[in-house]
């Protein structure tokens, strides 16, 4: 009797995996954004004249969060492009 071998797609084995790294990358980028955002604290109090938060800028923080979150995209597509390269 013939032994019949399984085929295994690794290609969807490792975009799970990637998929699964790329959410985890993004959801850490995510809660420093808002631990930074967080750690901001402007003090209401008339006698202290500084905030804890000098140089803090949110345009910059939202615009660190999508270079950084985003930075998952064109590396998949880099990825499956040199994947493409293995395919018969």
């Amino acid at each position: 009797m013939k032994k019949v071998k399984s085929k295994v797609d690794v290609g969807r084995g490792f975009k799970r995996i990637y998929f699964i790294t790329a959410g985890l990358w993004v959801a850490l980028v995510f809660a420093l954004f808002l631990g930074d955002f967080m750690a901001c604290k402007v003090h209401t109090d008339t006698s202290w004249q500084f905030s804890q938060c000098i140089d803090y800028n949110a345009g910059n923080q939202i615009l660190q969060l999508f270079l950084f979150g985003g930075v998952v995209i064109p590396i998949y597509y880099f990825l499956k492009w040199i994947g493409a390269g293995f395919k018969k």
